[in-house]
Order: C-alpha cells, then sequence, then structure tokens
C-alpha cells in the first residue's frame, strides 16, 4: 500500500519557485483590480470581460503550447510563458496606474487592460504545459506523484504570501500599483532564465527525428478525457467555492459585514496550507499510488464540502475548507500523475496542455450553474459539489479496469 518514497529531482523546486511568483502574481490581481477597475468608472460586467478573455484564451492556447513543448523542447516554451505573464503584469498595473491620473483617455481604458489580459492567456498560458513536461522529464514513474505535488505546492505558496507581500509593497509605496507588480514581473524574469539554463541540452534541442509538428493528442483519448473529468470537477469545485464563499460566509456564518473578508481571507489560506500539508508532507514522504491519491483525495473533498454545507460557524466552516484543501492537494497530484502515466514521453506537453484546458471551464460553468442554486438556498452548491465527488469516485471504481489499468497508476 503505502512505503516510503525516493525523492524526485531538486531541480524541480525552482520550477515551483516560478509557479509561486506566477501564483502570487494571479491570486493578487483577483482580490485587487476589480476594486481598482471599478474605481475607474467600469461595472461588474466589464470586469468580468477582462478576466473572462483571459480565461478564454488560457483554455484555446494551453494545448498549443503543450504541443510545441513536445516538439521544440520545454525551456523556451517555459521562457516564453514566463515572459507573457511578466508583460501582462507590467502592462496591467502601468495602465491602471495612469489612467488613475488621467494620463489615457477613458475609451482607451478598457481595450488596453484586455489586450493586457489576453497577452497573459496567450502567453502566459505556456508556462503549465511546459513545466508539467519538464517534470515528467526528470521523474521515474515512482517519483512522479512527489514531482508534480512540489509543483502545485509551490502554486499554493504563492497564493498565500503573494497578497500579503505586496500588501506589504503597497503600504510602503503609498499604494502605488506598478512598483509592486514590476517587482513581481522582474522576478518571475529572474526565475524563468534561471530555469532555462537549469534545462539540459537535450531539454533545449528540438527532435529532429520529427519534421512536423506531433499529432494532436484528442480530448476524448481514452487514455486522456477521465482525467480531464476529473480536471474538470476540481476546477468547477474551485471556481464555485472562490465566488461563493463571501456572500456565503455574510448570509450564513457572520452578522458584522467588516469581519467578512478578513474571515474569508484566512479561509482561504486554511484551504492553500491544507493542500501544501498534503503534497509536501504526504505524497513527498510517501508512495501512494496515484489513483489511490484521486479516490481519497475526492473522498476527504467530499467530506470538506458536506462540511461547508452545514456550517454554520466560523469553526465549521474552517474545518470545511481545511478538509476541501487537504482532499484537492492529494486528488491533484493524483490526477496529473495519472494522466502523465497514460501517455508515451513524446505527449507529455499535449497531454498537460489539455489538463490546463479544461480547469478554467469552472469560471464559465459557476454563474450558470452554482449562483442560481445558491439563491435558492445557500448550501445547494455545496452538497452538489459533495455528490459530484462521490460520483466521481463511483465512476473511477466502475471502470478501474477500464480506464486505469496502466501500470503503476
Amino acid at each position: 500500500m503505502t512505503n516510503l518514497v525516493e525523492k524526485p529531482d531538486r531541480s524541480i523546486w525552482y520550477l515551483a519557485a516560478a509557479i509561486a511568483c506566477i501564483g502570487a502574481g494571479q491570486s493578487t490581481i483577483f482580490i485587487l483590480i476589480p476594486a481598482e477597475v471599478r474605481s475607474l468608472g467600469f461595472n461588474e460586467f466589464e470586469v468580468g470581460i477582462i478576466f473572462s478573455i483571459s480565461a478564454i484564451a488560457w483554455m484555446i492556447f494551453s494545448p498549443f503550447w503543450g504541443r510545441l513543448s513536445d516538439r521544440f523542447g520545454r525551456k523556451w516554451i517555459f521562457l516564453i510563458g514566463i515572459f507573457g505573464f511578466s508583460l501582462s503584469m507590467i502592462l496591467f498595473a502601468a495602465i491602471i496606474s495612469a489612467a488613475s491620473y488621467n494620463l489615457i483617455p477613458f475609451i482607451l481604458i478598457l481595450p488596453l487592460l484586455i489586450i493586457t489580459r489576453l497577452i497573459n492567456g496567450l502567453l502566459g498560458s505556456a508556462v503549465r504545459p511546459a513545466a508539467g513536461g519538464r517534470i515528467a522529464d526528470l521523474t521515474s514513474p515512482e517519483t512522479r506523484a512527489a514531482g508534480f505535488a512540489r509543483f502545485d505546492a509551490g502554486w499554493q505558496m504563492g497564493v498565500v504570501t503573494g497578497p500579503i507581500f505586496i500588501g506589504i509593497l503597497l503600504s510602503i509605496f503609498n499604494n502605488n500599483l506598478f512598483i509592486p507588480f514590476l517587482f513581481i514581473a522582474l522576478l518571475g524574469i529572474f526565475l524563468g532564465f534561471y530555469n532555462f539554463f537549469q534545462m539540459s541540452e537535450s531539454d533545449q534541442q528540438f527532435n529532429e527525428e520529427k519534421l512536423e509538428m506531433p499529432k494532436k493528442i484528442s480530448m476524448f483519448d481514452s487514455r486522456v478525457w477521465p482525467s480531464l473529468i476529473i480536471a474538470s470537477f476540481m476546477g468547477l469545485s474551485n471556481a464555485g467555492l472562490v465566488l461563493t464563499s463571501s456572500i456565503f460566509v455574510k448570509d450564513v456564518i457572520l452578522s458584522n459585514q467588516g469581519e467578512v473578508y478578513s474571515t474569508v481571507a484566512v479561509g482561504f489560506s486554511i484551504v492553500a496550507l491544507a493542500s501544501m500539508f498534503s503534497q509536501l508532507v504526504i505524497v513527498q514522504n510517501y508512495k501512494i499510488k496515484s489513483l489511490s491519491l484521486v479516490k481519497w483525495g475526492l473522498l476527504i473533498v467530499f467530506f470538506g464540502f458536506l462540511s461547508l454545507s452545514q456550517a454554520s460557524s466560523i469553526p465549521g466552516l474552517y474545518l470545511g475548507l481545511m478538509l476541501k484543501g487537504l482532499g484537492m492537494g492529494l486528488a491533484r497530484a493524483g490526477n496529473i500523475t495519472m494522466l502523465s502515466l497514460s501517455v508515451s514521453k513524446d505527449e507529455q506537453g499535449a497531454a498537460n496542455g489539455l489538463l490546463n484546458m479544461v480547469f478554467p471551464i469552472g469560471h464559465i460553468l459557476v454563474p450558470i450553474l452554482i449562483m442560481p442554486l445558491y439563491i435558492l438556498s445557500p448550501e445547494i452548491p455545496y452538497l452538489l459539489l459533495s455528490f459530484l465527488a462521490i460520483l466521481l469516485i463511483v465512476f473511477i471504481l466502475s471502470n478501474q479496469k477500464k480506464y486505469f489499468t496502466v501500470e503503476k497508476i
């Protein structure tokens, strides 16, 4: 069942540091920018357009960058992605700062902000497929789950520490957005080049045996689509929690409006820290097969959302969030490992691209599916998500021999 596991290549920590930087930047944008954009005179719909453009571009281009990384190697694609993220951060902050001083005509502000987020979606979407392929290149089947867990833990670390660090810089520089965003962008470029030079000679050279782009992996390929279904649920559950948490806390947990945002902030820190614990302690130190990680992770997620649906106090809220983070950390590491072990060596980037393509689907479905259910009753969305987690476990158990038979899964 479980035993102590050998450690993956230490250079994965460098990839984790880069994705932590991106996590810090992205989480800060989601926290700070909506209010900043509204203060410039735009409504919620226009704010939504700015972020939706990036998500749509991300979905479209992730598989493309993944296939390119299989064709030309990981390092150049990774560097392009880091550059795109850093450029979008600098331009986004520069435009908002300039607009706040009336240096840009109002009619140009929204198109310019959309273009900056489009850059993030078009180019920034290259990072994860290339990094995922790189991790597969660096790890054996036995160490792959631990490798992917390290990488994802880097993202969680950035999500937790980024807004805190940016907040400190904002207080130092009199709430000037440009300086902290510039710092994050420059740090991203430094880490991008550091990883670029860390990658091996074999990685920087394209496969000369291939005269054409690798064939696309269909999202309906039986090796792939089960993992995509699981990833879609993860995206839906994450987006559902993000978009309902503040109003759930306000409507159900607290009566004091002033405590809502601090309560939610602590809650999301608990989610991230619990996820990091599962990835850096459990997955790193014990050899658990990827399918078992997915099954146990989904079971813990089920109890997490079930607890949230019944929560009526802050301790109950934080218990549900802790279970959700713990289970999701296990399931994410297991799912991406399961997908990686199911495809060939020269399909790793493409497979990771597909996985990153489906994750933003949750942000599209939540306004259509989750929010109307919340209007009916605040606990219904969490009951639905707990039901979907159990449904996935039943699907896995009933189809284990059909779709999950690859050795070492």
